[in-house]
């Protein structure tokens, strides 16, 4: 962590008082001098911090600090996070860094993405300040039939840090995405490069784009009517450094025990709000209707149809409400 940081952080738990340049000084066993010189650097990076002669500084209004320091803060254990203000997607960065060796456990943030993906090719929106868009590169020891594994915990992990830490509680629409009050909150795009000799998988990235609040604007006409964000208006101060912090913890608790399926399998299955719905399963180009009857122990979503009982491991999923398909 740096200086500079370390100053800020200070300064952001004593927000609206007065702390001498000595006291910061001795605090992180530097000179004043390098304290008067983080304090101009903060203050060109846009900080209201005020200086009083003979008193100290202050800052002026508590800041949402969101940097690599601010999440690990907050982690159980250490993670190497990079964070870019923008790029095509995470997933890309993810993947990239993986052909040229970056070791499991790195996570990649990016502030806003131009590109960002969904499952089935599709764009996935993700140009809100107010959104968190990251990946994780992963080097399971698991056989690619057994990849949805990590697409399940990581549903799991996600639904669960969105309740622990907003105390809002989140349901999975199989097989990736997260939902709030019947509405779409956050999407999950697990990518892998397979090793055709062995079958395994040479790599993973985990993909989560998550809305944390609305868009200053509202969010875009088409989805308006079935996206919605964990946080009515703004979250509190703070807040996004605690999320991803929780996000990580919870994933890589679940992830380290991923041949445990009925760990996480049982949560998985506890919170779908599929389970009884009128389906419209979309499979290629072939659609299948039915009523989504249970999630067995792989993943794979049952559903009844007037043929009888078909077991899908892949697909998109759609819940029939008043005769359309959403």
């Amino acid at each position: 962590m740096s200086i500079k940081q370390d100053i800020l952080n200070l300064l952001n738990k004593n927000v609206g008082k007065i702390i001498s340049g000595e006291e910061l000084a001795k605090c992180l066993g530097v000179t004043r001098n390098t304290v008067w010189k983080a304090i101009n650097t903060l203050k060109c990076d846009g900080y209201d911090i005020s200086s009083h002669k003979n008193t100290g500084y202050i800052l002026n209004e508590k800041v949402d600090i969101f940097n690599e320091d601010s999440i690990n803060s907050y982690l159980k254990e250490p993670h190497k996070i990079i964070i870019y203000d923008t790029a095509t997607s995470s997933n890309t960065l993810a993947k990239q860094m993986c052909q040229n060796g970056e070791n499991e456990g790195t996570v990649i943030i990016v502030r806003s993405q131009t590109n960002g993906k969904g499952r089935m090719g599709r764009a996935f929106i993700s140009s809100s300040e107010n959104g968190l868009y990251l990946s994780i590169v992963l080097r399971p020891n698991i056989r690619a039939s057994d990849s949805l594994g990590i697409t399940v915990l990581g549903a799991v992990a996600l639904a669960e840090a969105i309740y622990n830490t907003s105390n809002v509680p989140a349901t999975i629409k199989w097989v990736n995405d997260i939902y709030i009050n019947d509405k779409k909150c956050a999407g999950i795009l697990t990518e892998a490069q397979l090793n055709i000799e062995n079958g395994m998988l040479d790599y993973a990235v985990i993909g989560m784009g998550i809305n944390i609040a609305p868009p200053k604007d509202g969010f875009d006409k088409e989805i308006e009517d079935i996206a919605t964000s964990i946080f009515e208006k703004t979250a509190p101060c703070g807040y996004k450094s605690r999320f991803c912090a929780e996000i990580i913890d919870r994933f890589f608790y679940y992830y380290n025990q991923i041949e445990n399926k009925e760990l996480y399998m049982q949560k998985y299955i506890e919170k779908s709000n599929i389970i009884g719905s009128e389906v419209d399963m979309y499979v290629g180009d072939k659609i299948t209707r039915g009523i989504a009857v249970a999630i067995d122990k792989n993943a794979n979503l049952i559903v009844e149809t007037e043929n009888g009982k078909v077991a899908f491991s892949s697909g998109e999923a759609r819940v029939r409400k008043k005769g359309k398909s959403l």
